[in-house]
């Protein structure tokens, strides 16, 4: 097995660079006409950049121990994981990834980076490494980082170090980040994971495999998720597949279900919430073709809705709190819905961008400025990143630098005020950490 090389805090120099550097702060002006005093800016934008426009996992960041953390996955050129069955024209990269692809550790309140897990070159891809995750993996009461990478392995790194804590062989380069749950019941967590080709693996964090089962397949591209979504009172994994169905397994690996969301349409984003007045969740899936579909835990369609090519999905909430959770859904056209959960109708909608858009990543749901009431966060390709009123649809605040954007913004607590930072990943390798004030309030 390839063995990649660890860089140690110091050996590895990035340099924080501040709001000025090709970033602004704009106000926008609401359906009554009048100017929005609500402000979005840089913290800090990360020297991670690299001669490429198509970085497409998210960062993730929190207090990790008696630090303030940020981890970005930092990817090779568009292009280069070729063959693997997924979108990946990105833009165009002018050459190969020099500076290299790793996981990169960053100052939660300056941007500058501590170390970096640094991926070889030979699997220096546009997957190199995918979605973290942050959680405590050996009950010592501090998480770690986990992440899979195109070495065929997911690994979980010490957060103050990047030391290998746990490593597990994969059959293919993961997709999505790792789930660390406690699924088979045994009081104990457990590492969970779907690599890009559909094999599940159960993992002890001793290295230990409880089980592993191939999903009829050929790619995984939405987020798995683990929950008690029949009431059961036990965990089961959902999975969407790339070739258009929705899997659901028992914490022993038994298929319970297996349903087709859409003939002949590839599952890019899955997500879950609680849409109805049970306890289960609800599972929401969106397709290359465009369809939303919003299922129960038995598998059984609760509704559909078509929104043009390319739909996604990653929140469902209660934003406007009228008691019924929406759905927040985009799609190719550029813009952001806000669907009804209980059946699927269009409370509003809004446009991100004027920009022709090859695809728009999902929105997030969060309290941005620790007011009790929750906000939208939502990206375009071009590189925006807009504050959406759940209320109403209305843009409150804006960002933009002139680099796309591939996937969603993620929330994390990275500096000293109670409200979170959203930690935006762009194109090109680049992580901006930006705070959002209702100046009016």
């Amino acid at each position: 097995m390839t063995r990649t090389k660890l860089l140690a805090v110091g050996t590895v120099v990035f340099l924080a660079v501040f709001a000025g550097a090709g970033a602004f702060v704009a106000t926008q002006t609401g359906d009554s006409g009048d100017a929005s005093t609500d402000a979005l800016t840089a913290n800090w934008v990360s020297d991670t950049g690299r001669n490429i426009s198509g970085n497409h996992h998210v960062a993730v960041g929190g207090r990790v121990g008696n630090r303030s953390l940020v981890f970005a996955p930092i990817s090779g050129e568009a292009g280069s994981a070729a063959g693997d069955g997924h979108d990946h024209d990105h833009g165009t990269a002018a050459s190969s990834a020099a500076a290299g692809c790793g996981l990169v550790s960053l100052d939660g309140t300056s941007g500058a980076a501590r170390w970096t897990y640094e991926v070889p070159a030979e699997n220096c891809t546009i997957h190199a490494i995918a979605d973290p995750t942050l959680a405590d993996l050996d009950g010592d009461g501090t998480r770690e980082v986990l992440a899979t990478s195109t070495e065929r392995t997911v690994a979980a790194f010490d957060p103050a170090t990047g030391e290998v804590s746990f490593e597990h062989n994969l059959s293919a380069y993961g997709y999505t980040r790792p789930l660390v749950a406690d699924f088979t019941g045994d009081a104990g967590p457990e590492v969970v994971v779907v690599d890009v080709h559909g094999t599940v693996f159960v993992v002890r964090p001793n290295g230990e495999t409880v089980w592993t089962r191939k999903l009829p397949a050929d790619y995984v591209w939405g987020q798995p998720h683990i929950e008690d979504f029949d009431g059961d009172g036990s965990p089961e994994l959902a999975v969407a597949l790339g070739s258009g169905r929705l899997a659901m397994l028992d914490s022993d690996g038994t298929l319970a279900w297996n349903r087709s969301v859409g003939a002949g349409d590839s599952v890019t984003w899955f997500t879950t919430g609680q849409a109805d007045g049970d306890s289960p969740a609800e599972l929401v899936t969106a397709t290359s073709g465009g369809n939303v579909s919003l299922f129960d835990g038995d598998g059984s369609r609760v509704w559909q809705r078509s929104f043009g090519a390319y739909a996604a999905v990653n929140a469902v909430g209660d934003g406007d709190d009228d008691g019924t959770a929406e759905v927040y859904a985009t799609a190719r056209d550029g813009n952001l819905r806000a669907v009804d959960a209980t059946d699927g109708t269009v409370e509003w909608s809004t446009s991100l961008t004027t920009v022709n858009a090859q695809m728009t990543p999902p929105p997030v749901l969060g309290d941005l400025n620790d007011d009790g009431e929750a906000e939208l966060v939502a990206a375009s390709n071009g590189g925006r990143v807009t504050v959406v009123d759940p209320d109403s649809g209305e843009i409150l605040a804006e960002y933009e630098r002139d680099t796309p954007i591939w996937t969603n913004p993620t929330l994390g607590n990275v500096d000293d005020d109670p409200a979170p930072e959203i930690l935006v990943m762009y194109g090109d390798g680049r992580v901006a950490a930006l705070s959002y004030e209702d100046e009016s309030a």
